[in-house]
């Protein structure tokens, strides 16, 4: 089952409904792929772990008022390890990569519903590219956070490693705060577009 993006488009609110349709049919895929056996273990042993209030598994709270991004935590260090120091996480920056999209194409969605699909094809064309993830990395001080665990100096893409983390807090059972992230970074993308 693929994704259709319609090329050519006569009414904006069709578009808008293909994309959610997409949306909802990544977030199903996603959420299936709890059951494969390289997965389902990582979840699994996620499920004991005791829910927090929500706003205390946030990390990083940035005071200066640049910077309004805050990352959730992930509780779990093995999968932790396993996403910055694993020589080939292709795996985590692949599905990373997918729920990021998804979460940030669907913050934009609630928070410009009625922006014309040109302008909304545009933004989020710069939300998923990995430099502007690699912008918020560094502002979330994910990059702070690699380097503790990167006792090699290996060299990394800020981008894919921020791909590789989102994955990471989908697998620890985080969707709320995935969403929450994902919104706080449209956020900061349209505070910063607008100062400019």
């Amino acid at each position: 089952m693929g994704y259709f993006f319609p090329v050519k488009k006569k009414d904006n609110s069709e578009y808008k409904q293909i994309m959610l349709k997409n949306m909802f049919r990544f977030q199903q895929n996603f959420k299936n792929l709890k059951s494969f056996s390289f997965v389902s273990p990582l979840y699994q042993q996620n499920q004991h772990l005791p829910r927090t209030a929500f706003h205390s598994r946030f990390l990083f709270s940035i005071s200066d008022s640049t910077k309004k991004i805050s990352l959730p935590k992930i509780d779990n260090e093995k999968l932790l390890t396993s996403i910055f120091t694993h020589p080939i996480n292709k795996f985590y920056r692949f599905y990373g990569d997918k729920a990021y999209n998804y979460y940030a194409v669907r913050a934009l969605n609630l928070r410009l519903p009625n922006v014309t699909r040109k302008k909304f094809v545009k933004i989020t064309g710069v939300l998923v590219t990995r430099k502007f993830l690699a912008e918020v990395a560094r502002v979330c001080e994910l990059d702070k956070m690699i380097l503790s665990y990167n006792k090699s100096n290996s060299k990394f893409n800020l981008g894919e490693m921020m791909e590789a983390y989102c994955s990471g807090m989908l697998l620890n059972g985080m969707e709320e705060e995935m969403k929450k992230f994902a919104s706080d970074v449209v956020d900061y993308y349209l505070n910063d577009s607008n100062k400019k």
